[in-house]
Parts: structure tokens; C-alpha cells; sequence
């Protein structure tokens, strides 16, 4: 099994807990790590350590951070850095994490989940644009 932890600064990871429990349920093997302001990093490697620890008997650990290169980014590296299970993603957003939950719970491995990860967030990026109706569209 595939353990996931998201985290982020402020309350990304709750926030986007919150949105994919509203879609999909209450997640097993998940877990979300905040990075509240007026925390140290001390208090987030503890955290993520913690949750890291959790998903001892898992064979792979994916966790989904906010940015790259960010306190919660460089945590997780510095831990995947120590555990070959853990694997790391930048970039996280909802679309992205529904997906992988979802593929996840199907049984994929770790690598399709990443391969999967980076696409779906890719394309869950975009911009609307509004079509233009012409003046015939409006005689039916």
C-alpha cells in the first residue's frame, strides 16, 4: 500500500483534505500536515516526521507539497533523502490529488502514480474562454 501525505504552507493540506473528503470520503493510509504561520521548521520536520512515521509499514510514501522549494518541500526531501519509499511532488492541486487518491485506491504503483500526478496536474491548469456567439446563432 501507498501511504499519501499532503502538505503545505498556512492550511493548504487541511484545505484540500477538506475538499477531497467533500468528493470522495474519508481517506485511509492519508494524512495532512499544515504548516500554520508562527511555526519553526523544527516543528514541521517534527510533524512530517511524525506523519512519515505513521506510514511505517507502507511500501511507498508519496508525499504532495505546495511548491518547490518551500519549508514544507524541503522537508519532505530531507526526509526522502533518508527513506528510498518516500517519494516527493511539487505543484500539488486538487484536481492532481483527487486523481492520484483515486488511482491510489485502484492499486497503482508508486510510478504510475507519479507519472499520472504530474500529467493530471498539468492539465488541470488553464484558462476559460469566454466563445464568441455570432449573430446567427441567435435567429433559431
Amino acid at each position: 500500500m501507498i501511504g499519501i501525505i499532503v502538505c503545505g504552507h498556512g492550511l493548504f493540506a487541511s484545505g484540500l483534505t477538506s475538499a477531497l473528503e467533500l468528493i470522495m470520503g474519508e481517506q485511509e493510509n492519508y494524512q495532512a500536515v499544515d504548516f500554520k504561520k508562527g511555526e519553526t521548521n523544527t516543528e514541521l520536520t517534527e510533524k512530517i516526521h511524525k506523519a512519515i512515521t505513521n506510514f511505517e509499514k507502507m511500501d511507498n510514501i508519496l508525499v504532495m507539497s505546495d511548491l518547490l522549494s518551500g519549508s514544507p518541500f524541503n522537508t519532505a526531501v530531507m526526509e526522502a533523502l533518508k527513506d528510498e519509499r518516500i517519494k516527493v511532488v511539487y505543484g500539488t492541486n486538487l484536481g492532481m490529488l483527487i486523481e492520484t487518491v483515486l488511482k491510489r485506491n485502484m492499486g497503482e504503483n508508486i510510478d504510475e502514480l507519479l507519472e499520472n500526478a504530474l500529467n493530471t496536474g498539468k492539465e488541470q491548469v488553464g484558462c476559460f474562454i469566454k466563445p464568441e456567439i455570432s449573430d446567427d446563432e441567435f435567429d433559431d
